[in-house]
């Protein structure tokens, strides 16, 4: 028995391309053919799932979360108990999932070892979620961004050091295996200062190019990909130069490093709509005041400087930063609106978070696309997005793996 969808419109993210009247057939829990619905007869046991008034589009992909938070003006998970975190995470998870989310990347959990757990109790079949693509802890340095007090630290008797904090190539190295060695997917260092950290600046680079090829090197030995986080300039140099697999916030971008970045092939994430949100609505919310003044500095230039490394050809992949202030998980698909905003064409907006994402995570294999072969990953929507992008706000249909989740 196969299940038969019936698509409205269906946009497989082959290509840029629309088509009327399509057939999807599933077996199991893949993608076994896709047909015009005139060259198909279904067989009498066929289940058969008609999504003809709906436009179909593959799973979504964001490839910026942050499981471990859960979107609340401060970062509280970082002080509470692994146990109560995970829970929390597992939820989140499933969030995104019913969003229309149905893979993710974790740029960064609370604990080495717990979105790896998260991840594979997912996998399991254990609990409902996405697909997870894991970087365990991101990689930081003392006194760099997201480097918290612990409280032993606080009082002065602890000489503790979390596995992540790193201070020369030789301890980014060690950190960078710590985290491979628990699971990780890839590596995540953080090259520049933040807007969530007080006593750091964006634009303050933390993370020197020796440091972060250490990370680079060992990602490559592993066949991995290498996230860094850089908002300010010469960090988002350093990491190009070092030669990362994809640049997270990108915010300062200037166009020396827009070039190079085109040249070796390296991919911005740009997460705008957690700086937006912080800027607009930080203060009343009670955002930290540090924040709201970073975020307000680089939200204005934010969208013209990716937009100048999308007319230079960098690959621009979608993802959002959920889970920190303001961005709870599942509510993050305004993040297309900011993309057509920024001047990214509607078509590369949708391939960002379908085709794009897959490849940049190197699961293209697997999902980002509708074709046989790949994973029953498909999700639906009441209206063209092409014509309303923020009908994405409001997914109406959810297949994850051949199975229903929403709709």
């Amino acid at each position: 028995m196969s299940k038969i969808i019936k698509c409205g419109r269906l946009f497989s993210a082959i290509d840029g391309n629309i088509q009327e009247n399509a057939i999807i057939i599933i077996q199991d829990n893949k993608i076994s053919d896709v047909k015009r619905a005139e060259d198909f007869a279904a067989g009498a046991n066929d289940e058969i799932i008609d999504l003809s008034d709906k436009f179909v589009l593959p799973g979504l992909i964001d490839t910026h979360v942050h499981l471990g938070f859960g979107g609340n003006t401060t970062l509280v998970e970082v002080s509470e108990p692994p146990e109560l975190v995970a829970i929390k995470s597992m939820r989140n998870a499933e969030l995104n999932l019913l969003a229309g989310f149905t893979t993710v990347r974790d740029e960064g959990y609370p604990t080495i070892s717990g979105s790896e757990i998260i991840r594979n109790t997912i996998a399991a079949g254990l609990f409902p979620g996405p697909r997870v693509f894991t970087s365990g802890m991101y990689i930081t340095q003392t006194g760099g961004h997201l480097e918290y007090r612990y409280p032993g630290e606080t009082l002065g008797y602890s000489t503790y050091k979390s596995g992540n904090v790193a201070n020369s190539p030789d301890e980014v190295r060690a950190a960078a295996r710590l985290m491979l060695k628990y699971g990780a997917d890839q590596i995540k260092v953080v090259v520049t200062g933040g807007v969530l950290s007080p006593g750091n600046e964006p634009g303050e680079q933390n993370m020197s190019v020796e440091e972060i090829k250490a990370a680079v090197d060992v990602a490559r030995m592993h066949g991995k990909i290498i996230s860094a986080h850089a908002h300010g300039t010469a960090g988002i140099k350093a990491a190009a130069d070092a030669g990362v697999s994809v640049i997270e916030h990108c915010t300062l971008v200037d166009e020396e490093t827009i070039n190079l970045m085109a040249e070796k092939g390296i991919a911005i994430v740009p997460t705008f709509i957690v700086l937006k949100v912080i800027a607009e609505k930080g203060a009343a919310a009670g955002i930290p005041d540090f924040a709201v003044r970073k975020a307000t500095a680089l939200v204005g230039s934010h969208l013209s400087n990716i937009k100048k490394a999308y007319d230079a050809g960098v690959r621009i992949v979608f993802g959002t930063d959920c889970g920190t202030p303001l961005t709870p998980h599942g509510t993050q698909a305004g993040e297309f609106e900011l993309m057509l905003q920024a001047g990214i064409s509607p078509t590369d907006t949708l391939l960002s978070a379908t085709r794009y994402a897959a490849e940049l995570l190197g699961w293209d294999e697997r999902i980002g696309t509708i074709e046989p072969g790949k994973l029953a990953d498909i999700v639906a929507v009441n209206k063209n997005p092409f014509e309303d992008i923020s009908v994405l706000k409001n997914v109406a249909w959810v297949m994850k793996d051949g199975k229903i989740y929403k709709g």
